[in-house]
């Protein structure tokens, strides 16, 4: 006669109960979390492609934060450097008006607060550091206020403190970018020219101010020649300025696709198929349910019943 363990099923039926639970905890851990696992061993053979690929996302990352703090720097220096430029074009303008008309009005003020647009343009601190400094961030970079000052150096190059050596930043894996413009290269040109004209106009030719004779005329047309020259290198900062931004602007974009690769490549790795994982967890759920009543009518049977 066979007989058959009631032990031996019970202990069966408990085992298929606590695997089923397991199957369910587990569905209900992937589609609230939407992740296959919530532990890299769980991920087996792609564990190291994925440890690798979040690696490359935090650089990533990291340089983008980067490319947004020198693009910040290089917004600043457009700003400036075009504020410069407008007060050097006005002078000339001004200077042609004098010429036209034969008489000059304000031009020692003009001058003067020329000057001083300059010196507060490239002594503009931003985020901390001076943005015409180069790599002395905390000199800063032009020592003079007034043109009184300036005419008081022994050369206009006394005047900037600054250093020889710009700002770099590392953008890219194996790419450093050198960027920022330091004053001197920006305006040392431009307060030659304003120097000349504050020395001439101080001295025995001056001042300009009122009617201009012959001298006078003859001073000022021969002074647009170098105003222009020093307004062209003005702009010629300002195109530098603009190229590194565009550079910026070619990398970053690369970045953002890059980025966007790794999210889509590693969410392949990691997530759950959301439907499967739906359908997977119904099924679970109801193999569940079915050993919860199979442990249940098991522990009913009694031979007391058939006595």
């Amino acid at each position: 006669m066979t007989r058959v363990s009631s032990f031996g099923q019970q202990s069966l039926m408990v085992n298929t109960l606590m695997e089923n639970q397991k199957r369910v905890f587990e569905g209900q851990r992937q589609v609230a979390t939407g992740k296959k696992t919530d532990e890299y061993a769980g991920l087996k053979s792609a564990t190291n492609t994925v440890l690798s690929s979040r690696s490359f996302m935090a650089r990533v990352d990291t340089f983008q934060t980067t490319i947004k703090t020198v693009r910040g720097k290089l917004d600043a220096n457009d700003v400036q450097i075009e504020g410069m430029l407008s007060s050097m074009e006005a002078l000339k303008d001004n200077i042609q008006v004098a010429l036209a008309n034969n008489q000059a009005e304000g031009f020692s003020e003009l001058l003067d607060q020329t000057f001083k647009f300059m010196v507060n343009g490239l002594n503009t601190n931003f985020d901390g550091t001076y943005l015409f400094s180069g790599a002395k961030t905390s000199t800063v970079p032009v020592n003079v206020k007034t043109l009184a000052e300036l005419s008081g150096l022994g050369a206009v190059a006394d005047a900037f403190d600054n250093s020889d050596i710009g700002f770099k930043a590392k953008i890219a894996d194996n790419v450093d970018l050198d960027f920022g413009l330091v004053a001197d290269d920006v305006a040392e040109e431009s307060f030659q020219v304003l120097l000349d004209l504050y020395n001439y106009d101080q001295g025995a030719g001056g001042p300009l101010n009122g009617e201009l004779d012959q001298t006078q005329w003859d001073y000022l047309q021969s002074m647009l020649s170098n105003i222009t020259s020093a307004i062209d290198g003005l702009r010629q900062n300002q195109v530098k300025n603009g190229l590194v931004y565009e550079r910026l602007d070619l990398i970053n974009e690369q970045h953002s696709d890059t980025a966007v690769f790794l999210e889509v490549f590693i969410a392949d790795l990691e997530d759950v198929d959301m439907a499967e994982a739906v359908t997977r967890l119904n099924n679970n759920q109801v193999a569940l349910e079915a050993s919860y009543q199979a442990v249940s009518i098991l522990s009913d049977l009694s031979l007391l019943r058939y006595i």
